[in-house]
């Protein structure tokens, strides 16, 4: 299977955003849960032990690190691409040509 350098751009842009948006996602969900732990451990102080949850604050907390790392990482990985997409001649809006006219020279991966 080959692919146009089209085809490869739109691919590796459709990709790319969706694995920013499930990084994202990921964090939303992260926070949300750091928040209904947080209310927990105050509504419920009395029925578990401070430092057992205190524990479970500080993975917590690291899982948010970490999707914060992974975020910063897929940022760097998109600047790249773009660099390496400039160096081909190639764009974040690959080229389509309209319905009725016929390409029998698409342009080609280099």
């Amino acid at each position: 299977m080959s692919l146009t350098l089209d085809a490869a751009t739109a691919r590796l842009a459709r990709e790319m955003s969706a694995s920013e948006t499930a990084i994202d996602d990921a964090l939303v969900s992260a926070t949300s849960l750091m928040h209904s732990a947080a209310l927990a451990q105050r509504e419920f102080a009395h029925l578990a032990p401070a430092v057992r949850s205190q524990s479970t604050m500080l993975h917590l907390s690291k899982l948010m690190s970490g999707l914060i790392e992974a975020r910063g990482e897929a940022l760097r990985v998109h600047g790249q691409l773009l660099d390496i997409g400039r160096e081909m001649g190639a764009t974040e809006s690959p080229y389509c040509p309209p319905k009725n006219e016929i390409d029998t020279n698409p342009r080609k991966a280099a």
